[in-house]
């Protein structure tokens, strides 16, 4: 009987081996016969999807024949204020527009939201901001409904509501793309009742509407 054993073990053993053997898995055929799959990180964008029944989706949802959705995390002057809520989202054209002699860009915009808990903390965000612009200025300071000929900023369109502060951020080097029927749709979905509005070329001059 012990004859016996001895000879069933070693064969026992060889077979558990072979099993174990037959189900292991090597990585070649696992990742395939090219390796693991390269990814190229330059098209790779944080999450640019949005709720299409909020205003920034309906925003998104207007423009998406012209404009494709970017990524926009941005510093803004107004990020120093205490606000309620803030939305950022960035915008590029899905077109080139000339810039210079011979050169094509595609435009962008970086459009803000803010929004404040009452009519005194969005004035006092919106003063403060006023104090900004008044740093670049070339004729003193940035008062309300003054226009001005020249000030040291970039194309720029700021809103101000009630308890609501908007503003769309541009590229000198995207002046030659028309920007109106944006800013159209951002005055759609946003209101026409604002108390401000402001805009700016690139260098000036600073316009006040109203």
């Amino acid at each position: 009987m012990r004859k016996i054993m001895c000879c069933i073990l070693p064969f026992l053993l060889a077979c558990s081996g072979q099993e174990e053997e037959s189900n292991s898995i090597d990585f070649e055929d696992f990742a395939g016969e090219t390796g693991v799959e390269e990814i190229d990180s330059s098209n790779l964008n944080a999450d640019t999807s949005v709720d299409l029944s909020t205003p920034e989706g309906k925003l998104v949802n207007a423009l998406s024949s012209v404009y494709d959705t970017i990524v926009n995390d941005d510093f803004n002057a107004l990020d120093r204020f205490t606000f309620s809520q803030t939305k950022k989202i960035g915008f590029k054209g899905k077109h080139e527009v000339p810039y210079g002699k011979s050169n094509m860009v595609y435009p962008t915009a970086k459009v803000f939201y803010y929004s404040f808990k009452d009519t005194t903390t969005t004035k006092n965000a919106f003063y403060n901001y006023l104090d900004g612009l008044s740093a670049n200025g070339e004729a003193g300071a940035v008062k309300i409904d003054q226009d001005m000929e020249s000030i040291k900023s970039p194309p720029l369109l700021l809103i101000v509501y009630d308890t609501v502060i908007l503003s769309a951020e541009y590229l000198c080097e995207h002046a030659k793309n028309d920007w109106r029927p944006f800013e159209d749709s951002l005055m759609n979905i946003y209101g026409k009742s604002y108390r401000h509005k402001v805009t700016i070329d690139c260098g000036g001059p600073l316009k006040w509407h109203d």
